[in-house]
């Protein structure tokens, strides 16, 4: 799907829109949801919530996707489905704060898979467990997923105050202990933010050739790179040359396929904690997580497509004001920054974009 393709299904929506206005005075406030591949949203019925925890959100049970005789046979003992080599594992994080958004690209991903019964999610939560769990179950009855409990204790003592107190949170820190929760015989895996979409199929992503990187993403080279770290850091060879013989660029963690086996061989986790521990005490950088994976893995990066990750989406760390799609095809879309879709089409102030979260949003109005 190409940017203009996108564009152009945004002006449809916006146009029927404003002929309901026009025709239905006071309904200006409610979105026609429109799916990105087909006509109309498909009518999801409620999950039952009897079961629920009465302090996270309803959301409506997605509808099933199943395998095509095409699919390679998935593993049907549950105590060897999470190893099973024809997989495509998963990971994201889950919490209530983002609990929303992450529903909604689990919807997105199962949605256009070719095999969607080949995919396992693996999600990492500090809690409460089973209440996420048994969401999950509720809204994703056919969906194949292990919930891991995080131990915040890992971060606590190392996470430094950031430009914005969500880039604070334990669990944005989750991801750098992937290789460590998941099951030894997960070797490979995709990490996936919550706050996007994706509108391909994720095998795509799953089969790119890392070669002897230890992950792959997105690269931005053209990104003033220096701006990631303050001028203590620049001004002290000894920690700015570990750049020294490599050739870094920027990338955003929010997508990742991730060499696991070669993370525990290498103990990425120990040396990403390491720079941690020095920014306690230095001060070399003012973002979250990000800086810490930009001086382990920058410039030892397999490049991936742009058009896996649509980047901020959500503006800037401050304002969160709107913002346009990069130039060229569209696989995923992100909404990195402070603006979220779901936030925005709540408040009725939604950014044009946004209108292509929409129908990947199963809450429970």
């Amino acid at each position: 799907m190409n940017v203009w393709e996108i564009e152009f299904r945004i002006t449809v929506v916006h146009l029927i829109e404003l002929l309901i206005l026009l025709v239905r005075p006071g309904t200006a406030n409610r979105y026609i949801i429109f799916d990105v591949e087909s006509d109309l949203s498909e009518e999801a019925s409620p999950s039952s919530p009897l079961a629920l925890n009465a302090n996270l959100p309803r959301f409506r049970e997605a509808p099933a996707f199943r395998n095509g005789k095409e699919c390679l046979p998935i593993a049907m003992d549950r105590s060897t489905e999470f190893c099973d080599s024809f997989s495509v594992h998963i990971a994201m994080t889950l919490d209530r704060t983002y609990i929303r958004g992450s529903t909604a690209a689990i919807f997105s991903v199962v949605k256009h898979a070719a095999c969607p019964g080949n995919i396992v999610f693996h999600f990492l939560t500090i809690g409460p467990e089973q209440d996420l769990n048994d969401l999950l179950t509720f809204t994703f009855p056919y969906l194949r997923f292990k919930v891991y409990t995080f131990d915040e204790a890992l971060v606590k003592d190392r996470i430094s105050t950031s430009i914005r107190e969500a880039l604070e949170q334990p669990l944005n820190y989750a991801r750098t202990y992937i290789a460590d929760i998941l099951p030894a015989c997960v070797e490979r895996v995709i990490y996936l933010d919550s706050d996007l979409v994706v509108v391909d199929d994720i095998v795509k992503l799953w089969t790119t050739r890392l070669g002897s990187h230890p992950l792959g993403a997105p690269i931005y080279c053209h990104v003033n790179f220096s701006q990631y770290f303050t001028e203590t850091f620049w001004s002290d060879s000894s920690m700015s040359g570990v750049f020294k013989d490599r050739n870094p660029c920027y990338f955003n963690t929010g997508v990742m396929v991730m060499d696991l086996a070669m993370w525990r061989r290498r103990r990425f986790s120990r040396a990403i904690e390491q720079w941690m521990e020095v920014q306690r005490k230095r001060r070399i950088y003012d973002l979250g997580s990000l800086p810490p994976f930009l001086l382990v893995f920058a410039g030892d990066v397999k490049a991936i497509e742009p058009r896996w990750n649509q980047h901020g989406l959500g503006g800037d760390n401050f304002q969160g004001h709107c913002r346009r799609l990069h130039p060229g095809p569209v696989s995923l879309l992100h909404w990195s920054g402070k603006g979220k879709p779901w936030i925005r089409l709540d408040n009725h102030n939604p950014c044009p974009l946004d209108s292509l979260w929409a129908p990947y949003d199963l809450l429970l109005q």
